[in-house]
């Protein structure tokens, strides 16, 4: 049984042709005898009553027809007759036709739940979830089935009538667009971030184009407002200690799915029945809800409402409300998040069906479809009806034999519109929607009173009766309509929007229970936007207040290091930022509050130890520094190198109880003070050892020795600036593997230092940034392997995150030893960025990401024809993105020549929180809409 809903069981009736059951000829007889009556008592001929006659039987054929959809003539008689009965018109002030009456609500309970008016002489309760999906369709064929029978077996359990709606609703950034305000006003008053003017500038220029963005831009789409879909779950229970325990079902069992559920309080479960019949409505304020929570009618009630016969005028806001009369007897997979893709509203009413009643009426569905199939001779209807009796067969061995639970949903569609002519253009996209999903639309003639409260969460739907369909749990769970998958986290910086067209605002420091850590890898072949989509990231970081080190191999961050006045370190020549080896680093990763014993790894027990000894951890750095670039030195003259360095040290009253970080960067000796450290050892000791070392120092870190110039002096790195990019394209290009070893692990160390000094000093939130990690991979020199691997594990403790990017992803699979810390560093990487791949690579990676929940065949099919731009964005085991990079030009002003746009003194900042320039010239650059600009 695969996505089976039957024709209507409890409707079911024997017919004896063409649709004529039983009521229809009872009617015959009835208009027979009533019309004879009323003709033979007419005073004139026999042939003028036998024309009469025949006259009133044509005139009865219409009641016998559907003239309507899933509605005969008689029955539509019926409402017509209802309806004009019915009250039309109603108004918040007047006494007789009161909008509250149309309210069906009481008063809020509790703080959390609705208590509806008396129906059938009980109160409901009412308790809501906000529910967020995943894309389905982004798994494997084996794994969806799977999800789908967990979710079969959820609904399988919900033994009590609730409700599924969605909503479109606008999106919103006014909780990101306060954070970005409160974020320029901490920059422009915090006077000790050591930003210089141009630094100052180009942070408030692109926070602006953010809030600029934000406001503008990603709301609207060929001149309409940009929606998001959002699903809420209602339960329903007429005792509140029985509604309890249905909402910790609920919340247990679609959690266990890998649905996201937020119960909503009070506040939030009225405004999501406001905002379901104009969601472009203003909210219920809290005053207001606060004012009125005893007397919901108050509250929720419209100043005007006007029903028609297919539609009503809810204030200013024309609807209708659409049924399903008819469905397909075999439905798709997710064809609930079809129904979902539409604009409209939709309403997805369920109650449990009692089994012993669905079984008998099982049983007189398939005698009677039997009965027809006997009594027709058309083949065609022969056909239909053997297709009738088999899925009537399906359900029933479906039941008997596999436990399945039938359900009864009603289905409704709210169309909206600002006049009659929108209206007709949402209820004609509907009609098209559903059509090629062999759908049948009902539009509800007569009957949009009913339709209007059907579609108000509540217990009883009164369409339920004649619209209500019997559907299995498992073709419930297969429609799978909760693909909501976007991701708006309030603190984020906006990405794009994935391929259901959710919004991706993502903020790689936010932490739940899913998210475990701040670290990323992107991964991406050249050409593929990674670079822009790094260069984004960094100026977010940035722009945000928080201090950013990359490690640059491509001499890509340059430009961008120039527009913020970074500070740009060629680590090749040394012209700018020498890094003096012998200047004592503090950059333990060791906390107070960890314990050694719990350290198993070898290198992290050693890099770990005694954070109170930065004398003895420096000269355990140092050893393996000089190991890296002298191989030919034997362990004794190492030690003998090391003893040397110690007593220098102990010259400049340099040792394990100095505070370091209080000595300033001339304070430290350089390698001429070691030189004479040696010479001294000489005249004391003549060893033969100590002489050929003095003459390694000499010649190589004197004068014009070869490393004179990269390393003996004091530092001049500017480590207060809040972006250092230590570019590295000269030190590789010189393809001297010893000396770029040598140099990449002391700004490896230098970078672990300033990470803890951020956190101990700064406070402050730090990102570290290796681009193309793949060049520094070494199986012969895993130093920045290591430190890669030690950082992606420790760093969040350091108030951090690391981004690392790279294009050859072979490079991490070298060896079994690289593929065991890569595979380590993977599991250690919250957020993954995979963008386009070769498809040795995609396998590559595929296989390292197996213990993360795998690539599902669409995912790999995704990245393989990804272009510039696009990527699968995976955040979590089951929230994944399939997603385009949006760069704004303003954005890209940043990546491209270092200059900003606007005058560089801070006095042309209007201090005013909307308007942060006032200079003419950036008009041009807020005028624009963003542009995927990626290159």
């Amino acid at each position: 049984m695969d996505n089976l809903i039957p024709k209507n069981v409890r409707k079911t009736k024997l017919e004896f042709w063409r649709g004529i059951g039983l009521v229809e000829i009872l009617i015959i007889i009835m208009w027979i005898s009533l019309s004879t009556l009323f003709i033979i008592g007419l005073p004139i001929s026999k042939m003028v009553k036998i024309s009469c006659c025949i006259l009133f039987a044509i005139l009865a054929i219409p009641l016998l027809l559907p003239i309507m959809p899933g509605v005969k003539g008689w029955y539509a008689l019926f409402l017509m007759f209802k309806f004009f009965a019915q009250k039309k018109h109603y108004w918040k002030d007047s006494t007789q036709n009161n909008t509250g009456f149309l309210v069906p609500y009481d008063c809020i309970v509790d703080e959390n739940y609705i208590k509806t008016q008396k129906v059938n002489g009980k109160h409901h309760f009412i308790a809501g979830f906000e529910i967020k999906g995943y894309n389905i369709t982004l798994l494997n064929p084996e794994v969806q089935d799977l999800k789908i029978k967990e979710l079969q077996a959820t609904f399988k359990l919900f033994d009590f009538s609730f409700s599924i709606v969605k909503v479109d609703l606008p999106i919103s950034f006014a909780d990101t667009i306060e954070f970005y305000e409160e974020t320029v006003r901490q920059i422009r008053e915090n006077i000790n971030n050591n930003y210089s003017p141009k630094g100052l500038n180009a942070r408030l220029f692109e926070n602006q184009s953010y809030i600029r963005h934000m406001k503008n831009d990603t709301l609207t789409a060929d001149n309409e407002i940009q929606t998001k879909k959002v699903f809420y779950l209602y339960v329903y229970s007429d005792k509140i200690q029985k509604l309890h325990e249905y909402i910790e079902v609920v919340k247990a069992k679609l959690e266990l799915n890998n649905f996201k559920v937020v119960p909503l309080a009070g506040y939030d479960l009225v405004n999501s029945i406001k905002l379901v019949f104009n969601p472009y409505g203003e909210k219920i304020s809290k005053a207001e809800y606060e004012k009125h929570q005893d007397s919901l009618e108050n509250l929720l009630a419209f100043n005007e409402f006007q029903i028609r016969r297919n539609y009503f005028k809810a204030d200013n806001v024309y609807s209708s409300v659409f049924g399903v009369y008819d469905y397909p007897i075999f439905t798709c997979y997710g064809w609930g998040a079809n129904l979902a893709n539409n604009e409209q509203a939709i309403i997805w009413n369920i109650s449990p069906l009692d089994s012993t009643r669905i079984k008998r009426a099982l049983n007189k569905a398939v005698n009677n479809a039997r009965t027809k199939a006997m009594m027709t001779k058309s083949n065609v209807d022969r056909s239909e009806q053997a297709y009738e009796i088999n899925a009537y067969e399906d359900l029933i061995e479906a039941i008997t034999g596999a436990n399945e639970v039938v359900k009864n949903v009603d289905i409704l569609f709210l169309n909206y519109g600002l006049n009659m002519k929108l209206l007709h253009e949402s209820e004609a996209r509907l009609k098209r929607s559903l059509k090629e999903l062999d759908i049948k639309v009902n539009p509800l003639a007569y009957r949009q009173l009913e339709g209007y409260s059907a579609f108000l969460p509540k217990a009883f739907d009164p369409l339920m009766e004649q619209s209500g369909r019997e559907i299995p749990c498992l073709t419930l769970a297969s429609s799978f309509p909760f693909i909501n998958g976007g991701l708006d986290d309030e603190q984020g910086l906006y990405l794009g929007q994935n391929t259901t067209n959710d919004v991706i605002v993502f903020d790689q420091f936010k932490l739940t229970d899913k998210r475990k850590n701040h670290n990323k890898i992107i991964i991406g072949t050249s050409g593929s936007g990674k670079s822009y989509t790094t260069k984004k990231e960094i100026a977010f970081h940035l722009n945000m207040g928080r201090t950013v080190i990359a490690i640059d191999p491509e001499r890509e961050y340059k430009d961008l290091c120039l527009f913020y006045d970074g500070q740009w370190v060629d680590t090749g020549d040394a012209t700018v930022g020498r890094i003096n080896p012998l200047q004592v680093l503090d950059n333990s990763f060791r906390d107070d509050n960890d314990d050694i014993n719990t350290i198993i790894d070898a290198m992290e027990k050693e890099l770990d130890e005694e954070k109170a000894a930065p004398i003895s951890n420096h000269l355990r750095l140092l050893d393996q520094w000089f190991k890296t670039l002298y191989k030919e030195l034997t362990e004794r003259e190492r030690r003998l190198l090391i003893n040397q360095i110690q007593k220098t040290y102990q010259r400049f009253n340099i040792n394990n109880h100095t505070e370091i970080s209080k000595l300033k960067n001339t304070e430290f000796p350089t390698f001429s003070d070691l030189y004479e450290t040696i010479c001294h050892s000489i005249a004391d000791h003549n060893d033969p050892i100590l002489g050929n070392l003095k003459e390694l120092i000499y010649y190589d870190f004197m004068g014009d020795g070869q490393y004179a110039t990269l390393w003996n002096g004091p530092t001049t790195l500017n480590l207060n600036s809040n972006f250092i990019v230590y570019d590295v394209w000269t030190l590789f290009d010189q393809d001297i593997q010893k000396v770029t070893s040598a140099q990449l692990y002391l700004i490896l160390a230098f970078v672990k230092g300033e990470v803890k000094r951020n956190r101990f000093e700064k406070n402050n939130k730090i990102v570290v940034v290796i681009d193309e990690a793949h060049l520094a991979i070494d199986k012969d020199n895993p130093v920045a392997l290591n430190f890669m691997y030690q950082m992606v594990k420790r760093i969040r403790k350091y108030n951090g995150a690391m981004i690392i990017t790279t294009q050859n992803w072979n490079d991490f699979t070298g060896t079994e030893e690289i593929k065991k810390k890569t595979t380590a560093m993977i599991n250690n990487t919250q957020y993954s960025m995979i963008m386009n791949l070769a498809p040795s690579d995609l396998k590559e990676v595929e296989e390292v990401y197996h213990a993360y929940g795998g690539l599902s065949t669409e995912e790999q099919e995704y990245i393989a024809r990804a272009s510039k731009g696009q990527m699968l964005f995976i955040v979590s085991g089951y929230e994944r993105h399939c997603l385009k990079i949006d760069v704004s030009e303003v954005e890209a002003l940043a990546f491209v020549n270092g200059v900003v746009p606007a005058n560089e003194h801070i006095e042309n900042i209007n201090h005013h929180h909307d308007v942060l320039f006032v200079d003419d010239s950036l008009k041009k650059y807020f005028g624009s809409k963003p542009t995927s600009n990626l290159k």
